[in-house]
């Protein structure tokens, strides 16, 4: 037992820091956080309780929610098992770098140091996905940075293609996940060999879960989509450009841009003036239902954007792929009873953001280095496989929402430091034990 504990040290010190850092935080805050977007979450779980979807207007897909109604809609336990599941993907990303050869001790207080990133604690006292869809990130990257392209075990891909469902299942964003897997393995050299892989398996499961889920959307709303917000989220893309839609939609592209202009002028949040359409009503007179008025908002944006391709990719990139790149601040949206407290998470909160900052744009001139490198050697390195999963986050959800967009970068930022620790270890050796990279083959 004694030789056991000192083997595993650092992650029983882990364990021991961050149980002992959220715990106080735990009791300090004392309470549940709630943003806009979890009222939605908490419809879908009375309806869950109820057994009863009559009311469902294709807000939510059944992820999270089920996770709640499973811990019987009990808030202060739904932030005691988010704690717990950060404290366990604390665990992944330690193991992840022990897998990827940096030492015990630089792997440990790297781990402890984002661990300790305050928008964690934060994320896992809110009704929100945030802490679970991160737990299941860290999960499939571990899993995929541990030679995962190296084996061909129908168990790990089984497990893979369970956990590519429920990530789904939690936020449809991440369905180009199976495909991006299946690439990277392919890309090495592709062939007719490769191409029929038990590696297919992966797409098993999460395809059944989003047809399925899908199918019963359009059931109750007569859509077949993963939500009823497709539509509104696309036409927040428009926002720049709304006024530019063809005439047959008028009639929602002239309170859009009314909205937009007003909240503009006020220093509000633009991105939200679509919402303001549905909120005043101006579609009442032709339709009714959420869902038909965000299919008509989808139907409006598909339009605008088709006639107006040039100014959706600018805006896309100048202004939600660069927003990802920003570091979003949870903070505002809690309620701390105890003002002592919440002076000192702020301070500690500002330096911690301006320090992840700083983080990304490291980041970000990395990626050029190693785009180039992979352009001159053809080598899928795990780095590169970590600049694959970000960036093709970075740009898919640039081109379908327009929002908060650096939301998103939550699940990768962890990873964005593993690239750079990867760099360091590749460049001065500080960090190694072993070789640094592997290829696929």
């Amino acid at each position: 037992m004694k030789q056991h504990i000192l083997n595993n040290k650092y992650i029983y010190l882990l364990i021991f820091y961050l149980f002992t850092a959220k715990i106080i935080f735990y009791f300090e805050y004392n309470s549940f956080s709630e943003a806009p977007d979890s009222w939605a979450f908490n419809h879908f779980v009375t309806e869950l309780i109820n057994d009863n979807f009559n009311d469902y207007v294709g807000e939510r897909t059944p992820g999270y929610p089920y996770l709640i109604y499973l811990l019987n809609h009990d808030k202060m336990l739904v932030v005691l098992v988010q704690m717990l599941m950060g404290i366990i993907t604390s665990i992944l990303w330690f193991k992840t770098l022990l897998n990827l050869k940096i030492s015990e001790k630089i792997s440990f207080y790297c781990t402890l140091f984002f661990a300790l990133y305050l928008q964690h604690f934060f994320y896992e006292t809110f009704i929100l996905a945030e802490t679970f869809m991160l737990l299941l990130n860290s999960i499939i990257l571990y899993i995929l940075l541990n030679n995962y392209f190296y084996k061909r075990q129908i168990i790990v891909e089984i497990c893979m293609s369970v956990l590519l469902a429920i990530l789904i299942l939690v936020k449809p964003f991440f369905l180009f996940y199976p495909f991006l897997i299946f690439a990277l393995y392919l890309i090495k050299n592709p062939s007719l060999k490769k191409a029929i892989s038990v590696k297919l398996i992966i797409f098993i499961l999460p395809a059944y879960a989003y047809f399925s889920w899908c199918s019963f959307v359009e059931e109750k709303i007569g859509y077949f989509e993963p939500t009823a917000y497709f539509g509104l989220n696309l036409a927040q893309n428009c926002l720049f450009f709304a006024e530019k839609g063809p005439k047959e939609y008028d009639y929602i592209a002239k309170p859009y841009v009314k909205y937009r202009d007003e909240m503009l002028r006020n220093g509000e949040d633009a991105s939200m003036a679509v919402w303001k359409v549905w909120g005043g009503q101006h579609l009442a007179s032709k339709y009714t239902k959420f869902a038909d008025v965000t299919h008509q908002f989808g139907n409006y944006a598909k339009a605008t954007i088709a006639s107006n391709f040039g100014d959706y990719l600018y805006y896309s990139i100048t202004h939600s792929w660069f927003d990802f790149w920003k570091v979003f601040d949870v903070k505002p949206y809690m309620n701390f009873k105890d003002n002592a407290f919440n002076s000192v998470v702020s301070v500690i909160n500002a330096i911690q953001m301006v320090l992840l900052f700083i983080l990304k744009f490291v980041f970000l001139f990395l990626s050029f280095y190693y785009t180039f490198l992979f352009i001159k050697n053809k080598k899928v390195t795990n780095v590169m496989i970590l600049l694959a999963f970000i960036h093709a986050a970075a740009i898919l959800q640039a081109l379908v929402v327009y929002g908060t967009n650096a939301k998103y970068a939550f699940p990768y930022e962890f990873f964005m430091l593993v690239v750079v620790l990867l760099f360091f270890k590749e460049k001065f050796n500080w960090t190694s034990k072993a070789s640094n990279t592997f290829e696929l083959e």
